[in-house]
């Protein structure tokens, strides 16, 4: 067959249908026709094709042009809903915006609030009569039932040198009218237990913790007498001793005189005192003589 001539409009159409092809679209202006054109498949054989008008299709489909849907999608009018019952669409639009106000303002906060109140929270530490300066105590128990706390002051360093440990045996060898009596347990108590701006500074929790660390000292070892040598000693026991040379007693402590008087680094540091402390001591004195 020639095809170098352009066949006859109802020849090409019956042999489209003869080879089972119901539409066509040439891709070349110009081949089989006036163009590209869309022809449907007639409905019989004898049935003149009707003329159809012809439809410019891109040569190519990459070549589509969406620049315009695009900016149709993104410039299309938002759809409002409808605000709620009883409430105006501007009361409704007002409400929602000072709702996103308040979030945003509890989320944000500015650095320059941020900072003075992290500050203000670590400076502003509430003072309490709770409160105590730290302190250092060494106690000693006698088998003649005796025990012995001494204020030991935060600048002399040793806890229990050779001339205040001669001086307390002394006491209460005089105490107990005795020539042979030596501490048979001894121990140191600091407070607070840990250190720095962390540790607890209470009044509360320093009678608590040694108050656990004597139980603990005399759990099988009788006592009868407790003195206390110097003022902060007093501190550490809730009886409210303020007043030396009186006996005191405590619930802690049942069956136990308590008395309170000067420490042995002020008997040792003023000798005078030692006539004082000596006096405070009688009542003691006239208990184990009766």
């Amino acid at each position: 067959m020639n095809l170098s001539h352009p066949l006859p409009e109802a020849i090409r159409l019956q042999y489209l249908d003869a080879m089972g092809v119901s539409s066509w679209l040439p891709v070349q202006a110009g081949v089989g026709g006036a163009g590209p054109v869309w022809q449907a498949q007639a409905k019989q054989d004898n049935e003149a094709p009707k003329p159809i008008t012809p439809v410019s299709v891109p040569a190519s489909p990459v070549e589509v042009d969406v620049s315009q849907h695009a900016t149709e999608k993104h410039t299309a009018t938002p759809i409002e809903e409808p605000p709620p019952i009883g409430i105006t669409a501007s009361a409704a639009k007002e409400q929602a915006q000072a709702m996103r106000d308040s979030l945003l303002q509890e989320t944000v906060v500015p650095a320059t609030q941020a900072k003075p109140a992290v500050a203000e929270t670590v400076a502003a530490k509430p003072k309490s009569d709770d409160l105590i300066e730290p302190m250092h105590l060494s106690y000693s128990w006698y088998s003649e039932g005796v025990l012995v706390i001494n204020e030991i002051p935060l600048q002399d360093g040793a806890a229990m040198t050779a001339s205040l440990a001669q001086l307390q045996t002394a006491m209460v060898n005089a105490l107990k009218n005795s020539k042979a009596v030596m501490p048979q347990a001894q121990g140191e108590f600091h407070w607070p237990l840990v250190p720095g701006a962390h540790g607890d500074q209470s009044q509360t929790g320093a009678q608590q913790a040694l108050h656990y660390q004597l139980q603990k000292l005399l759990k099988d070892k009788p006592i009868q007498q407790m003195l206390l040598m110097g003022q902060r000693c007093a501190e550490l026991l809730p009886v409210g001793i303020n007043q030396p040379g009186k006996v005191y007693t405590d619930k802690q402590w049942p069956g136990v005189q308590i008395l309170m008087t000067h420490s042995l680094h002020q008997l040792l540091k003023i000798p005078a005192n030692k006539a004082e402390a000596w006096a405070h001591m009688q009542p003691l004195l006239t208990t184990n003589e009766g």
